[in-house]
């Protein structure tokens, strides 16, 4: 308990910080701490205009203070005798602000000396999904997709070719010989779909203008079976019951992945404005009759229209949506700068379920982006830029792990390569997801649970 004195000081403490910002503040980072089965300390970097008080209900956390500021605290672990599991603690933060409003922040502690290290693989544009206890990979193969099947989130086995691009065929010229992009493997109602993006040779058109996305379907429950191509996917401004896509009816469209909100199907996608613009990449989402049947026409709800999206305003691109559900929302996760730069990072967009996702002004954008980092190496392998993301879980279903690529060095280019990595993410209070700063190159993360 306070003295009066302690007490005074702190309210005038609190005071002269909130003067000086104007706005109440509390975060507290990182927001997930992995240490080893030994003992020792961690620091939490402290931003705030308020007096904070901490708490754990984890003997094994031993917190230096439990009441302070803006600063660096420090906290003591004690050692894990049972080398054959993992334990986890959580610490809470509160602090009231004006008015009476508790702010909180709260960081998760896992302890193990089981870990694995950091690019997974070398493929970008990553797409894992868990079934039935098995994780399955989805990638661009040459001209075509494969996927692999593993035991383990942080093992990526050898994978199958489940299609291949057609080819032409004298005066046959399919719109999806070239430039497959970014497969996305989705289960819906007991099939397999696999939505993608290809199109004609850039040599046709001096671009990646024609870029569509098709979807395979498959033949069996098996995602590493047989599957049958659905054809393009109308993603145009001009649908009318029983359409058929085609390129002169549909606007460059990559990236699709597909959420079922409440109990209607939706594709959501990354396109330009007509079939004729390009750079200018936006989020757009429509309705679906079936899994490989858009119904209606597009919305967009998302454009760089933000700082943090326009740090190079010729590469104007919102790209990569991918989808989390948790306590009656619904996030969009999106990637924005240019791929080949040194700011691709993730931001999001939110939607209360509920809410018509069909109209653009219920979809409310995060304040700045969500996932940043950038080493800034040349010659040698980091983390230059990260983005294109997926979510899966940990096998026992406890723990939320991201899947994204990795820049590995920072040229303005794809030349050096873009590596797979995964991470464990947390929740903040008020519902959104903190995915925490995207850990190095190299450095040894703790496994997921249950592996």
């Amino acid at each position: 308990m306070l003295s009066c004195d302690e007490a005074d000081s702190s309210q005038n403490l609190k005071e002269n910080l909130q003067t000086l910002t104007g706005k109440d503040y509390l975060s507290v980072l990182p927001a997930t701490v992995q240490v080893g089965n030994f003992a020792g300390t961690f620091k939490l970097n402290i931003a705030t205009n308020l007096i904070w008080n901490a708490s754990t209900e984890d003997e094994w956390i031993l917190l230096s203070k439990t009441e302070g500021g803006k600063e660096v605290l420090e906290v003591n672990y004690t050692a894990n005798t049972d080398v054959t599991s993992s334990r986890k603690a959580k610490i809470t933060f509160s602090a009231k602000g004006m008015n009476d409003v508790v702010y909180e922040a709260i960081v998760e502690i896992v302890q193990s000396d089981k870990t694995f290290i950091n690019p997974i693989a070398g493929i970008p544009d990553p797409w894992i999904v868990q079934h039935q206890g098995a994780y399955y990979t989805c990638k661009a193969h040459g001209n075509g997709i494969n996927v692999s099947k593993s035991e383990k989130l942080t093992v990526i086995n050898s994978t199958k070719a489940i299609w291949t691009a057609p080819k032409d065929n004298g005066i046959m010229k399919p719109w999806n010989t070239s430039h497959v992009w970014a497969p996305e493997l989705h289960f819906i109602d007991g099939k397999w779909y696999v939505y993608y993006a290809a199109g004609r040779p850039s040599s046709e058109s001096g671009s990646y203008k024609m870029q569509r996305t098709g979807v395979l379907r498959s033949k069996t429950t098996d995602p590493m079976g047989e599957y049958e191509d659905m054809g393009m996917i109308y993603t145009g401004d001009e649908y009318s019951p029983g359409i058929v896509a085609t390129t002169d009816n549909t606007c460059y469209a990559i990236d699709m992945g597909v959420v079922k909100i409440g109990a209607k199907l939706y594709a959501v996608w990354s396109g330009t404005i007509n079939k004729e613009s390009g750079g200018d990449q936006r989020i757009y989402i429509a309705e679906m009759s079936n899994p490989w049947t858009i119904s209606s026409n597009r919305v967009e709800i998302s454009k760089s229209d933000q700082s943090w999206e326009l740090i190079e305003p010729a590469a104007k691109v919102n790209e990569g949506p991918a989808f989390l559900q948790r306590d009656g929302k619904l996030f969009v996760v999106y990637s924005c700068n240019g791929s080949w730069t040194k700011y691709y990072r993730l931001a999001y967009l939110m939607l209360n379920i509920g809410d018509d996702p069909m109209e653009p002004s219920n979809w409310k954008k995060s304040p700045n982006a969500v996932f940043y980092r950038c080493d800034d190496t040349v010659d040698e392998d980091g983390v230059n830029g990260v983005g294109h993301c997926c979510f899966t879980k940990s096998l026992d279903g406890t723990e939320d792990w991201i899947v994204y690529h990795v820049k590995n060095r920072n040229h303005g280019s794809y030349e050096t390569g873009r590596s797979t990595f995964i991470q464990r993410f947390t929740w903040n209070v008020d519902g959104t997801p903190n995915f925490g700063t995207p850990v190095g190159w190299g450095e040894p993360v703790v496994v997921p649970s249950g592996e």
